[in-house]
């Protein structure tokens, strides 16, 4: 019962918050998209972009401390991105994450944004495995009576940054990523960029996966 409340609560100052800014109450990942990241890195150890409401969908091993600035400290292990907001904030948010990875702070990193024109604006995305899902993923808005499911406007994009020192176990990463969300959509990278794309939409067709 306390722990509820304190969600409530948390929820009640996020809302606040967001009406002072004159911004919209953020949609939150679904657990399926959660735990299929979860699958491909092994664990998520860290959620740069988490907050009360996100941790609870999330479960990541450590989040920001409320005195911090994520986008200023260096993350650590596997990480799970979600940044809320338009194509400029998911580009910064993005570009931090590629700068963490380069510089080995970070073991491997999934992102997910449903700011699409980010592959546009963000060019640097194509040079990882890309997952766009066939259909928009609904996502949740946290309300006093729980999530509810949300079909966004614009379609999701999901991106995955493997293992940079690969050992025995980590060899097939980038396959797992592909065998675990090809399922909702087309996986986009090298190694698969001549297969047969209605291969792919044909697959969907007959799995569909939940997210």
């Amino acid at each position: 019962m306390g722990a509820k409340k304190a969600s409530e609560r948390s929820q009640q100052n996020l809302q606040a918050r967001l009406k002072e800014s004159g911004l919209k109450l953020p949609l939150y990942p679904t657990p399926q998209l959660i735990e299929r990241a979860r699958q491909v890195m092994g664990s998520i150890d860290y959620d740069p972009t988490s907050d009360p409401v996100q941790q609870v969908l999330v479960d990541a091993t450590s989040v920001p401390s409320l005195e911090t600035n994520p986008l200023q400290e260096h993350w650590h292990g596997n990480v799970w991105v979600a940044p809320k907001g338009a194509v400029r904030n998911t580009r910064v948010w993005l570009n931090k994450t590629i700068n963490e990875y380069r510089n080995n702070h970070i073991n491997s990193f999934v992102f997910f944004t449903s700011a699409s024109e980010i592959v546009r604006a963000t060019p640097v995305i194509w040079d990882y495995p890309v997952c766009i899902p066939f259909r928009r993923v609904k996502q949740l808005r946290a309300t006093s009576k729980g999530f509810e499911p949300v079909c966004p406007s614009t379609w999701n994009v999901l991106i995955y940054g493997p293992p940079l020192d690969a050992t025995i176990s980590d060899i097939d990463k980038i396959t797992l990523f592909h065998n675990t969300f090809r399922d909702i959509g087309r996986v986009i990278y090298n190694e698969y960029a001549g297969d047969n794309w209605y291969k792919d939409l044909e697959h969907y067709e007959e799995h569909k996966g939940e997210v």
